[in-house]
């Protein structure tokens, strides 16, 4: 009797272990899918900013191209002072179709916004990257919007396209130079120089370097070469600069406003 009993509560004991561990296994096999498919999307995710950076990176090239044609077409015209014959006819034509060009190009920012809103963001061990990421996408939309703002829509806004219908070269130019608006549009897009000079330079730095930092995190982060060290050090320098980017720049179109009224 006692061996059946015995017997029994053995078979018991044995089933409930093998219950117990199969629900262990279970519930570990599913912890550590579940992990590895978060881990998955989040570098999906980084993936996803990573190409964005890039294309920004790319925008702010081309604006950079397309500002400085405008730059220079702009200088050679306010340099002539109306005397057109002093400039190459094939050289305004030029000069001409830059003040009709506008850039409808902008910077792009979804995946960021998407990642950013996401819980994704929240599995990221490495919060350097979370706050570097932070930073990069506020000072790239920052003189994103300032570039929009502070010249494409001014552009728009004092080009007197109507010019433009004047049957002779000289004509579309007189009419232009005629619009005191424009002429302190033109003064201002030239002192845009000094922008260039500073800002360019900065965007560039901190988008790689952002860079840097994903490919790093993606391959399991090793410790910063001598080239991050550079850009860290070279953005660190201009922090300061760049967040102060408005009053500066607001400061300067005073200044050039009131040069032209002297």
């Amino acid at each position: 009797m006692k061996n059946k009993k015995n017997k029994k509560w053995s078979g018991f004991f044995t089933s409930l272990l093998g219950v117990m561990l199969g629900i262990s296994l279970t519930f570990g096999v599913n912890a550590l899918w579940q992990k590895r498919e978060e881990k998955k999307k989040t570098r999906e995710m980084l993936i996803l900013v990573r190409n964005e950076l890039e294309t920004n990176k790319s925008w702010f090239k081309k604006q950079e191209k397309v500002l400085n044609k405008d730059i220079d077409a702009f200088r050679k015209i306010l340099e002539a002072d109306k005397n057109w014959a002093t400039i190459p006819e094939d050289s305004l034509v030029v000069y001409i179709n830059r003040f009709g060009h506008i850039s409808f190009m902008q910077l792009t920012t979804s995946a960021w916004q998407i990642f950013q809103n996401s819980e994704m963001i929240q599995k990221i061990s490495d919060k350097e990257l979370v706050i570097r990421l932070t930073d990069c996408y506020y000072i790239i939309n920052l003189i994103s919007d300032f570039i929009m703002e502070n010249y494409w829509d001014k552009k728009m806004q004092v080009i007197p396209f109507e010019a433009f219908t004047a049957d002779k070269l000289y004509d579309v130019l007189d009419a232009l130079m005629n619009n005191q608006e424009l002429i302190s549009f033109l003064y201002r897009s030239v002192s845009f120089d000094s922008f260039h000079e500073e800002f360019f330079p900065v965007v560039d730095a901190i988008i790689d370097y952002t860079l840097s930092l994903l490919d790093k995190y993606g391959n399991f982060r090793y410790d910063m070469d001598e080239k991050d060290k550079e850009l860290e050090s070279f953005i660190e320098a201009r922090k300061d600069s760049v967040r102060n980017l408005k009053i500066e720049r607001l400061q300067l179109e005073n200044d050039t406003i009131g040069n032209n009224n002297k």
